[in-house]
C-alpha cells in the first residue's frame, strides 16, 4: 500500500527506526512503500539500548545541524554576527546567506534563516517522535522509560527556549500527527515560557545526576540550568536564583580556573559538551572560527578587542592573532585544535553561566551587593579589577553585560540573548550601523507562511 507521506512525517518514522533523514525538504511530498504491518512503535522500542540508541540519533542533530552546531549555520556564527562580536568578509552576494545576519538586512527569504526554523523543527518532530514511541512501548520497564524521556523533554525544552526568543510567538508542537502540524497556529511567547518549565520540571525528577560518557548526555545539572535561564525570562527572579544555587551547589562542579583549560574537554566546568565524529577530529567551532585561507570569512570585530584589559587572562587565552599582508585580524581561539584533537570536545554548557544567572537574578532582587561579589568571582578569575560595592543597579547591569561578552563571546548567541533580555539591544545601535528595534526578533520565514497561513501575522518590520 502506498501514501503520500510528507518529509516532517517520513522523519519521525524512520528516526524511531534509527534512520536519520538530514537532508529532506520540509515541505516536498516523497512516496513510499509502507511495511503491510505498519511501523508499530511498541515493536520498534523494544530494548532499552534500542531506545538509547535512538536517543543518541537526537544528540546527533544537535551537533549536526542544529542552532548549537559550532558550525557557520550555528547561533554561535549567526548571532554573533548579527550583534558585535564577528565581522563578515564574505561576499555581499553569496549564496551563504551570513551577510544578512551581519549587516541587519535580514529577510524573510534568507536561505541561513530557513535553516534555522526548518532544522529545529524537524529535530522537535524527531523528539515528539521518540517520546511517543518510548511512552508507547510495553517492552521497557517504567523506570527507564523515565529516565530516557528526562532527556527528550530536555530537549525539546532546549530547543523552544532559543527558537521564542529568536522568533516570538511560534508554534508549540507536542503532536506527530501531521495533518495537525500543518495547520498549527502560533503560541504566545509567554505560554512556550510555561510549556517549556512544565517539559523541564517533568525532567529534574527523573534524569541522571551523574555525569556519564564524558559529559556527553545532559544531566540534572543542564536541567536546572536550562530552568534557570527560563526563570530570568519568566522575571521570577527568586526562581531562578534558588536554582542556580541549586545547580551549584552539585559536588565535582567548578569554574575552571585557567581559562587555558576551560575548553578542554576534562575541564572542571563543563556541564554538557557534544561527542564527535571520532576522537581526533577537530571540534566545528575551530574549524569555523581558525583562519584557513586570507582574509579570512570571518574575523572578531574591534568591539571585541576593546572590551578586554591587557592583563584579562581571556583576552590572551581565548583571541588569537594573525599577521599577514601588512595586516594584523584576529578570531576567537576558544578551540585550537584543527588537527589531531585529542583533547577538546564541542561545550554547549558550562557552569560559568550559573554564576551569572545568580548576579542577574541578585540585581533584579535588588541585592547588589550579592551580585557584585559573584561577578567579582568571575574577574578574579580572569586577573581583572574587581568591582566597587557602591555601585547603582544601572551601573551593575552595564558591568553584568560586559562581562558576559567577555566571557561567551562567539558561544551560542549570548551577546543577543544576555541584550535582550535586560532591555539594553539599543546598545547595538552605537556598534551596528544598521541596527533597529524590529531585529529584536527575526522574521519568520517566507515558505513558511505561505504554507501554512495560520502563522501570520509576520513579526513587526518584515
Amino acid at each position: 500500500m502506498k501514501k503520500h507521506i510528507n518529509a516532517y512525517h517520513l522523519t519521525a518514522i524512520l528516526s524511531i527506526c534509527l534512520i536519520w533523514l538530514s537532508t529532506s525538504s520540509c515541505e516536498s511530498l516523497i512516496e513510499i512503500d509502507l511495511p503491510t504491518n505498519q511501523i508499530n512503535s511498541q515493536e520498534v522500542f523494544k530494548d532499552i539500548s534500542i531506545a538509547r540508541n535512538a536517543l543518541t540519533g537526537l544528540y546527533t542533530n544537535v551537533r549536526e545541524e542544529s542552532l548549537f552546531t559550532g558550525k557557520i549555520s550555528g547561533m554561535g556564527t549567526l548571532l554573533s554576527l548579527y550583534t558585535d562580536e564577528l565581522v563578515s568578509n564574505v561576499e555581499a552576494n553569496s549564496k551563504i546567506g551570513i551577510n544578512e545576519f551581519y549587516t541587519n538586512t535580514l529577510l524573510p527569504s534568507n536561505n541561513q534563516l530557513a535553516l534555522v526554523w526548518n532544522n529545529s523543527y524537524k529535530h522537535i518532530y524527531s523528539i515528539n517522535s521518540f517520546i511517543y514511541g518510548l511512552t508507547n512501548s510495553k517492552y521497557i520497564d517504567e523506570q527507564s522509560k523515565k529516565t530516557l524521556l528526562a532527556e527528550a523533554y530536555f530537549l525539546r525544552a532546549l530547543y523552544y527556549h532559543y527558537l521564542c526568543q529568536l522568533f516570538g510567538d511560534i508554534p508549540y508542537v507536542t503532536s506527530i500527527d501531521y495533518n495537525n502540524n500543518t495547520k498549527i497556529k502560533k503560541t504566545t511567547y509567554l505560554e512556550v515560557l510555561n510549556l517549556i518549565e512544565a517539559d523541564l520540571l517533568n525532567a529534574i525528577d527523573f534524569i541522571e545526576t551523574e555525569f556519564h560518557k564524558n559529559k556527553y548526555y545532559p544531566n540534572k545539572s543542564n536541567v536546572l540550568l536550562l530552568l534557570a535561564k527560563n526563570y530570568l525570562l519568566k522575571e521570577d527572579y527568586i526562581k531562578a536564583g534558588i536554582t542556580a544555587k541549586e545547580l551549584l551547589s552539585i559536588p565535582n562542579i567548578e569554574i575552571e580556573k585557567d581559562p587555558l583549560k576551560t575548553f578542554k574537554k576534562n575541564a572542571s566546568s563543563t556541564l554538557w559538551q557534544l561527542d564527535k565524529n571520532s576522537p581526533t577530529t577537530y571540534t566545528y567551532e575551530a574549524d569555523n572560527f581558525s583562519f584557513k585561507t586570507f582574509p579570512p570569512s570571518l574575523t572578531l570585530s574591534n568591539h571585541i578587542l576593546s572590551i578586554f584589559t591587557n592583563d584579562d587572562l581571556r583576552k590572551s587565552a581565548w583571541i588569537n592573532q594573525v599577521h599577514k599582508n601588512n595586516l594584523t585580524l584576529y578570531h576567537s581561539y576558544k578551540y585550537k585544535n584543527i588537527n589531531n584533537n585529542t583533547d577538546e570536545n564541542s561545550i554547549v554548557f558550562r557552569v560559568e553561566e550559573a554564576y551569572f544567572i545568580l548576579a542577574e537574578a541578585y540585581i533584579y532582587q535588588d541585592k547588589p551587593q550579592l551580585a557584585i561579589q559573584i561577578l567579582n568571582t568571575i574577574k578574579q578569575r580572569a586577573n581583572t579589577n574587581t568591582l566597587s560595592e557602591n555601585l547603582d543597579k544601572q551601573q551593575i547591569i552595564t558591568e553584568l553585560l560586559k562581562e558576559l561578552q567577555r566571557e561567551f563571546f562567539t558561544e551560542q548567541g549570548h551577546r543577543f540573548f544576555d541584550l535582550k533580555r535586560n532591555g539594553k539591544l539599543s546598545l547595538l545601535e552605537s556598534t551596528k550601523p544598521n541596527w533597529s528595534m524590529k531585529n529584536s526578533l527575526l522574521p519568520i520565514p517566507e515558505k513558511e507562511l505561505l504554507l501554512n497561513p495560520n502563522l501570520l501575522p509576520q513579526n513587526n518590520g518584515y
